[in-house]
């Protein structure tokens, strides 16, 4: 769980860290790229492998044969030709040109650039070793700064952090336990929804794990950034434009993980079938 908790914290901070991607007017695809949503696609491949890991650590590890059909099944599934597509479809749905221009203009500006900087420095293996190390010590610190500890905690609301990863690492668990149903030999499978609903009905649970690990995770990426810069990326956070940025590209991804999840169940039950 250790492994996933600093995935987790990785993939989120990936969330702005493309400084070099090109800003070009409104388009969905500039959003995109430099908003990580594009690098969470491609690190989604990555996320799966280490719930099967988890899972086969509980329950024992799969069949060569069966591994071998559910990583090309994933592959497939989770390829990002498929998934970009209806990311960018989903982007200029959830947000204007107008809004589009905004955040990009953010992303480009002083602050961003150097909120995109320490979000880029903090998305790397390097860094998850160095929060797994100084991480107790760095919150420690930041429980002993009620002003500071509030502006992190306002900036985990108003980016919806917490709850982004928590709706990725539901949907990834769901791809992945839905898969081995799929190809289980159960004589009644539960459905896609049925296993959905279990997973929400432990949302909390998950969600209180994912905060934990935000909140370091911030209190670690923004140790180099004064009050007053995060002052002002909250006040852009809560704006009109940043409140439907950062709560339209979490419905988003939710939505086409989920419909990917369903997908790769059923990809591999027929390579299961084809394999008879």
């Amino acid at each position: 769980m250790k492994n996933i908790l600093l995935f987790f914290i990785a993939l989120m901070f990936s969330l702005t860290a493309l400084a070099d991607a090109p800003l070009n007017e409104s388009s969905a695809a500039a959003l995109i790229e430099k908003s990580g949503l594009k690098l969470q696609i491609e690190n989604l491949p990555e996320m799966l492998d280490q719930q099967l890991i988890m899972m086969e650590r509980q329950g024992g590890p799969l069949p060569p044969e069966r591994r071998t059909r559910f990583r090309e099944a994933m592959l497939k599934v989770y390829d990002q030709k498929r998934l970009l597509p209806r990311i960018e479809t989903g982007v200029e749905q959830a947000l204007s040109p107008e809004d589009r221009r905004q955040i990009l203009k953010f992303l480009d500006s002083p602050l961003g650039r150097k909120i995109i900087a320490a979000e880029n420095a903090m998305a790397s293996k390097e860094a998850m070793a160095t929060l797994e190390q100084e991480g107790p010590a760095l919150m420690e610190k930041l429980m002993k700064d009620s002003t500071r500890l509030a502006l992190i905690q306002s900036l985990d609301n108003a980016t919806q952090a917490t709850d982004m990863a928590t709706d990725t690492n539901i949907a990834t668990a769901l791809a992945t336990n839905h898969a081995l149903i799929s190809q289980s030999n159960m004589p009644e499978k539960p459905s896609f929804e049925q296993i959905k609903s279990e997973y929400e009905k432990n949302r909390l649970p998950i969600r209180m794990q994912m905060a934990q690990a935000i909140l370091t995770g911030m209190a670690m990426s923004y140790r180099n950034l004064s009050n007053e810069e995060l002052a002002d990326y909250l006040a852009f956070a809560n704006s009109p434009t940043g409140k439907r940025y950062f709560l339209g590209i979490g419905r988003v991804l939710d939505r086409v993980l989920v419909e990917a999840a369903f997908e790769f169940g059923k990809a591999l039950a027929d390579a299961d079938r084809k394999a008879i």
